[in-house]
């Protein structure tokens, strides 16, 4: 008798699944908005559920963009259009239990990168460090332009996310040049990172202007002005460390893509720069974002 009252307690403890659906957490769905799509971009989302009785079987009503598919309770594909899709999501459990939730999806153009200046928000007097992170979208590289006045950059402790880069800076001007060409598409990650020293106590204040490539490798606006094309760099990146006799990025003909034909596309890659170039040192903030490091 003992043993059958241990045994009663067990299972009164451990609880056991009504088929039904008696007695369970309602069922109910777990999504009740869709995140949004973009043109050309993959899009995949999955559906759930909670409560009720295992298993769940999905359905949707209405019309999916072109490019996106529905199957097995997910959402998949490259949207080729644009617009509002209402749509009309159900989900059934093992008991035959429902609920509906009506849903849109919205498919846009894919933002912009943006390039996000990281700097102190407040009044320096000594040497502080500048970041760049490329966010919101993949970027294959990018053209700056970034005005420093009183504002001195110590250009040997600058780090970059590429060895395919090139740099100039104008002190008379007052302007830093950083052309930056990716292997592969960069996004939500740092991109350069430089020392900053001011002249003066100052809070700093950047106006970059920035242009950037697509995972293209097309410029997402108008160039800025080189000597050379921006492709070039680009295409170097591609073939970076690579050996070979038809490289394009093989500048110097020695089968190899390496500094030396950096170096030579740096030859009259810069134009000489305006001056004196206006903006930087103390104002309101600039296009990119500024944040404390």
């Amino acid at each position: 008798m003992q043993r059958l009252w241990a045994l009663f307690l067990l299972l009164s403890a451990c609880g056991t699944q009504d088929p039904t659906g008696a007695g369970m957490e309602p069922l109910r769905l777990a999504s009740t908005s869709l995140p949004p799509a973009y043109l050309g971009e993959a899009y995949a989302v999955t559906f759930s559920a909670e409560g009720g009785v295992r298993p769940y079987s999905f359905s949707l009503e209405g019309r999916l963009p072109q490019g996106l598919a529905f199957q097995g309770g997910r959402i998949t594909g490259v949207p080729r259009e644009k617009g509002q899709f209402p749509l009309t999501l159900t989900v059934e459990d093992g008991a035959k239990n429902s609920r509906v939730q009506r849903l849109t999806l919205t498919v846009s153009d894919p933002p912009p990168p943006r390039l996000t200046l990281v700097a102190p928000p407040a009044q320096v007097e000594g040497p502080f460090l500048l970041l760049g992170r490329v966010e919101v979208r993949e970027a294959l590289g990018f053209q700056l332009e970034l005005p420093l006045r009183d504002l001195s950059p110590d250009l040997a402790s600058l780090k970059v996310a590429s060895p395919v880069y090139l740099l100039d800076y104008d002190p008379e001007a007052g302007l830093l040049r950083l052309d930056v060409a990716f292997a592969k598409p960069l996004k939500d990650q740092e991109a350069f990172r430089l020392l900053l020293t001011p002249q003066r106590p100052l809070t700093p204040r950047l106006f970059p202007r920035v242009v950037f490539y697509d995972k293209e490798g097309k410029p997402l606006g108008e160039a800025l002005k080189r000597g050379r094309p921006f492709a070039e760099l680009l295409q170097m990146a591609q073939d970076w460390g690579k050996e070979g006799k038809e490289l394009k990025g093989d500048l110097n003909g020695d089968g190899r893509v390496e500094g030396a034909d950096l170096q030579a596309l740096g030859q009259g890659y810069f134009l000489k720069a305006p001056a004196p170039f206006p903006g930087g040192g103390e104002g309101n903030p600039g296009p990119a974002e500024e944040e404390a490091p």
